[in-house]
């Protein structure tokens, strides 16, 4: 009995894999990076999720090439390591426009974020690939492989040096959809784990075994498809529920300064456009206002005329604002990046409550001398993340925390920037987590152009309301400034204000505050989904595993 041809799609299919494993040298590395620069396409604002299907099945058939070499390993590495530089390179090139704010002083630099951070980033994936070729097989078994090694760098991204989980393969589905909403279950790095699988299993239908049994390479594609399909479909009924509103009223309001213009005139201009926004815009006693991280170039707590003007027009109103802050800590002069709450008092405005920033940004807010062997080098030719007045850095705040000002607004969790990256900081919130009934995000994206990275931050802070089933207030300037629900879902968005002068974008909206839901699976129990799914992978890898 002779077997049935292959079809003529699975020969094209065959067809490409063969081509792609036989690419070599420079040619491979520059193909795996063109893989890695389309993959970027998955994330915000585009959300191409099939862009990931084609770079993580292209760059596993360019390791099945290398695994043949008789250098594997170094093959591998540089594919991987080739992969991840275009990635990066592609989804983090705003990281280049700081240094581009003062150009005179800092744009001899910008080979650092176009060319070190891509390339120190890439290091991760490169290891991962080559870990990943020493247990690499002409069988499924290899993505399943893949997948594990790729999970852990992906976790270990997170917290490498700081930490920088940009771009994470589990955010590449629209927050708010039904596919995002997995992050309820086992938090962002489990749904990367799951992700990266299910965009590899195309590679598995086709490999170097001249044996013509197709149902055995397809098994892992099945398993996407019904992974996808439960996700789909549990996303889908968890959205069917319409977002509660409580009577809580929130104005978020963003002047929206450039940054080139923010220092200038010692912050006079930016005060009173803060100042005449509080005046005009429409809004009522009770209401909570929120403003920006760093909305003003000074700091905030030690300028009585600035606080004075701001009780004069906040009012019976609540103000979050965003400042650097500066202490005295044992005859020495320290700076916080910090979230003050105001509320108007009989002659200035009051301080409620007080929250400095936790997890700060690594070579930016945390000095290279605070992260790495010989850093002080390099630490005097960063630009600063946020303010001039901290040319040694930021002191890390205390452990994240629920700030719990009862009397004037809901408890809260805040969140500065940068942090709004880690879904451990929203879980892990003390005291009295269970009392959180909000999280407010206060940012300054305008160091980051218009272009990708306002639109990626934004979309990865969405993320923490699906994870922990809160609403979230969020304010950036020259970013989004919007209200989220707790399913991540937008329910309303700043509209600019007319009467702007010198390019400034003000963005304000009055909006309801949504009300939290249940505690989620991931609350309960956090990366233990991605632990368990991890060992599950290894043994579906050695099972199927064929030399």
């Amino acid at each position: 009995m002779t077997e049935a041809p292959k079809s003529q799609g699975l020969n094209a299919f065959t067809s490409m894999q063969e081509a792609i494993a036989r690419t070599g040298g420079w040619t491979a590395i520059g193909f795996a990076a063109l893989l890695g620069a389309f993959g970027a396409l998955g994330f915000a604002p585009f959300h191409i999720s099939p862009a990931l299907v084609v770079s993580f099945t292209g760059l596993i058939w360019l390791l099945d090439g290398a695994r043949s070499r008789r250098r594997w390993a170094r093959a591998m590495f540089v594919r991987g390591w080739g992969f991840g530089f275009g990635f990066f390179l592609v989804g983090m090139y705003w990281t280049a426009l700081p240094f581009l704010v003062e150009p005179e002083k800092h744009a001899i630099f910008i080979w650092m974020p176009l060319i070190a951070l891509p390339g120190g980033m890439a290091l991760i994936w490169g290891a991962a690939c080559t870990l990943a070729g020493t247990f690499w097989s002409a069988s499924p078994s290899r993505v399943f492989m893949f997948a594990f090694f790729m999970g852990i760098a992906e976790l270990a991204r997170g917290y490498l040096f700081g930490g920088f989980p940009w771009n994470l393969a589990g955010t590449t589905w629209m927050p708010g959809g039904a596919l995002s909403q997995l992050a309820a279950i086992g938090g962002v790095y489990w749904l990367t784990l799951i992700t990266i699988f299910v965009a590899s299993t195309p590679a598995a239908l086709v490999d170097t075994r001249e044996t013509k049994a197709v149902f055995g390479r397809a098994v892992p594609a099945i398993m996407a498809v019904v992974i996808v399909g439960f996700g789909f479909a549990w996303g889908s009924q968890r959205l069917a529920e319409d977002t509660t509103m409580t009577e809580r009223t929130v104005v978020l309001m963003d002047a929206g300064v450039p940054q080139a213009d923010k220092f200038r005139d010692n912050g006079e201009p930016v005060l009173a456009r803060y100042a005449n926004l509080l005046r005009d815009v429409p809004s009522e006693p009770g209401d909570i206002v929120i403003w920006p991280e760093g909305a003003l170039p000074f700091d905030l707590l030690r300028s009585n005329t600035a606080l004075d003007i701001i009780s004069a027009f906040l009012d019976r109103r609540t103000l979050i604002v965003g400042t650097a802050r500066q202490a005295a800590i044992e005859n020495e002069t320290v700076f916080y990046n910090s979230l003050a709450v105001f509320r108007a008092g009989d002659t200035s405005a009051d301080l409620v409550a007080l929250y400095d920033k936790h997890r700060l940004v690594p070579f930016g807010e945390l000095p290279a001398a605070k992260i790495i062997p010989a850093g002080e080098l390099i630490s005097g030719i960063l630009p600063g993340a946020l303010q001039r007045m901290a040319k040694s850095g930021f002191e890390p705040g205390p452990d994240p925390t629920v700030l719990l000002p009862d009397d004037v607004m809901p408890p809260m969790i805040p969140l500065i920037c940068y942090e709004g990256l880690f879904p451990e900081i929203v879980r892990n919130a003390f005291p009295q987590r269970q009392a959180a009934e909000w999280i407010v995000v206060i940012s300054n994206d305008a160091w980051f152009g218009g272009g990708l990275g306002p639109a990626q931050h934004y979309a990865q802070n969405r993320y923490r309301a699906i994870e922990s089933g809160l609403p979230m207030a969020r304010v950036a300037t020259r970013g989004v400034t919007a209200m989220v629900d707790a399913f991540g879902r937008e329910t309303a968005r700043g509209g600019v204000v007319a009467g702007d002068l010198n390019g400034w974008r003000s963005s304000v909206v009055r909006t309801p505050l949504p009300a939290a839901i249940g505690q989620t699976p991931y609350q309960r129990f956090g990366e233990s989904f991605f632990w368990i799914s991890l060992v599950i992978i290894a043994g579906l890898a050695f099972l199927t595993w064929r030399r």
